[in-house]
């Protein structure tokens, strides 16, 4: 990482911004009741390269196998009067979607900090995910690719202070197709990053996709569990625009099961 940082990105920024009047909430909260699509309107759904170290290694098979026996907890029988269906805090295999969103008051139990030659500003992620993430950024940085998390776990008050920028910015129908409303964030997991490089200045943006770092993650983040959940072109199964970027920890075993499917993670979970 380099010794000065550039500015840092908007989306860093953001965990900075105020909290917005609950008058102003409550208005872009009706808002967005009425701008949702409905349950059934949007359908949501190689070489490896080998960790080093008998820690790590242990470490990520144990969180690999925890997730592998794992299946995604079902969300509530009917849905919210808003449309909207809660599922259960704790379960990183759940759907978290424009209709399945978390309670304000989840947050993950065990959170630890990503090393600071890994991170661009201070992150975090549940504890059983560090080995794979940390896997993953010294498999990259063997392979001439420097890539750091520049966004990880964020609270249910960030996300609504981050989705508030994003309307008051771009208007909400923009919002709602580039940042989640708070509680339908995967990064309230605590098992979802935002990768960046010194090729894009750490900013989160779709050329991302096309740099080298941006390239080597697509072909091999599912290798260390990481699978992309917003893919180029599906915009309409998963209501987000391509976010090169944003991964999501699920183990290396059930991420190469979506990877070999075809499905966007949503649709996977969702089956």
């Amino acid at each position: 990482m380099p010794g000065t940082r550039p500015t840092l990105l908007v989306a860093v920024l953001l965990l900075l911004l105020p909290l917005v009047a609950c008058g102003d909430e409550d208005r872009v909260d009706d808002e967005l009741v009425r701008s949702s699509p409905a349950p059934g309107e949007t359908p949501v759904g190689t070489s490896a390269a080998t960790p080093s170290g008998a820690d790590a290694d242990a470490a990520g098979a144990n969180a690999t196998a925890a997730a592998s026996t794992s299946t995604p907890a079902p969300p509530t029988a009917t849905p919210n009067a808003d449309g909207v269906y809660i599922v259960a805090c704790h379960d990183f295999l759940v759907p978290l979607d424009k209709v399945h969103r978390l309670e304000a008051d989840c947050a993950p139990n065990a959170l630890v900090s990503v090393p600071d030659v890994y991170a661009y500003g201070a992150q975090e992620v549940v504890e059983g995910v560090l080995p794979d993430l940390l896997a993953l950024l010294k498999a990259a940085s063997e392979a001439g690719h420097l890539v750091a998390v520049v966004s990880s776990y964020r609270s249910y008050e960030t996300q609504r202070n981050t989705f508030e920028y994003h309307v008051n910015e771009f208007g909400l129908q923009e919002a709602l197709r580039v940042s989640a409303r708070p509680g339908h964030s995967e990064h309230q997991l605590g098992t979802t990053v935002d990768f960046s490089s010194t090729t894009v200045g750490y900013e989160l943006v779709e050329a991302f996709g096309s740099t080298p770092e941006g390239l080597w993650l697509a072909e091999h983040a599912h290798e260390y569990g990481f699978i992309l959940s917003y893919p180029e072109g599906k915009e309409v199964v998963t209501g987000y625009a391509y976010e090169p970027w944003h991964f999501r920890w699920i183990g290396r075993e059930l991420a190469a099961e979506v990877r070999a499917s075809g499905l966007t993670l949503g649709q996977f979970l969702l089956r």
